[in-house]
């Protein structure tokens, strides 16, 4: 009998015993498992900030067949961004170098009605071609009077910088009328994408610190005067040609650029004078967020090298 009691005393304890080690086991299996297989979280990759796209369309127009050197060129393109308050006032823009280029009341008076006579409309194509009648019927009429020049006229956006929420167009055109010589034009379009706007010189000064700036580039008209002798003096000069401040500009990777159109601060020979004024030297006049950031410096720390005593 107590033969019988130990062999059962010994089967429950080597059950007992198989039950602990499998259950080690299979916590053990689990921690491997665990260890081996790591969930991985899945990063999301963020949209770019300010994401900016751009393309330029051709808007055609209807011109008569023509062959040989002298047929008259008219070409507009336009600018088609993810923004359409930027594509607004580009096309503006471009309207207004159409009719400040073909205000043809006093080149052909006729050409100048035939604007008139159309109905007014606010479709870009329909504008543009508006304007090319008028050309085309300037070129009818140089061609009556044995004028044979080959007239031209030309515009073109494009994007010439953008800097974070920062965003530069140009516009270029030229043309030639039959004058003594042709005439080209830039114009320049800052555009902040974080408050969807366009930026006026105004826009980017501090308060009562345009007259600083006025400053600043007056010394750098002097200077160019000087270096071109374009008069015996500046005075002299500026008697001809009053010096002015323009609000055609753009901020650049130097400073903030001024430009100026054919003849609006001296003669056709020195074409579109642009002054550039050093970052450095619009601390003060510049509002803060329109000037560089500072460059952050990287400290790198050294390794610790351990010895072995």
């Amino acid at each position: 009998m107590l033969h019988k009691n130990l062999s059962i005393l010994f089967s429950v304890s080597v059950l007992s015993a198989s039950l602990c080690l499998s259950a080690c086991q299979k916590q053990n299996d689990d921690a491997e498992q665990s260890i081996s297989t790591p969930k991985v979280a899945q990063v999301k990759p963020k949209p770019a900030p300010f994401e900016f796209t751009a393309n330029l369309d051709n808007i055609p127009v209807q011109l008569p067949a023509c062959e040989g050197n002298n047929c008259p060129e008219f070409q507009v393109q336009r600018l088609k961004t993810n923004y359409a308050f930027i594509d607004q006032q580009v096309d503006a823009a471009i309207i207004a170098t159409l009719r400040d280029t073909l205000d043809l009341s006093m080149v052909n008076p006729a050409a100048s009605e035939l604007v008139a006579s159309e109905p007014q409309t606010t479709d870009l194509h329909q504008q543009v071609q508006q304007y090319a009648k008028a050309f085309l019927a300037l070129d009818q009429e140089l061609k009556k009077i044995n004028a044979n020049p080959q007239i031209s006229f030309h515009v073109q956006p494009k994007i010439l910088r953008k800097q974070d929420h920062l965003v530069t167009v140009q516009l270029n055109s030229d043309s030639f009328l039959g004058g003594a010589h042709g005439a080209a034009a830039q114009q320049y379009l800052m555009f902040d994408l974080k408050h969807q706007q366009q930026l006026h010189l105004n826009d980017i000064l501090l308060p009562d610190r345009r007259n600083a700036l006025l400053k600043q580039l007056h010394q750098q008209f002097a200077q160019w005067v000087e270096a071109q002798k374009l008069a015996d003096n500046v005075q002299e000069y500026e008697d001809a040609w009053p010096f002015k401040l323009t609000n055609n500009f753009y901020l650049s990777s130097q400073g903030l650029v001024l430009q100026y159109a054919e003849y609006e601060i001296g003669p056709y020979v020195v074409g579109m004078p642009s002054f550039t004024i050093p970052y450095a030297q619009l601390k003060g006049i510049l509002k803060p967020e329109y000037l560089p950031k500072p460059e952050i410096t990287q400290t790198k720390t050294a390794s610790k090298v351990q010895h072995s005593t």
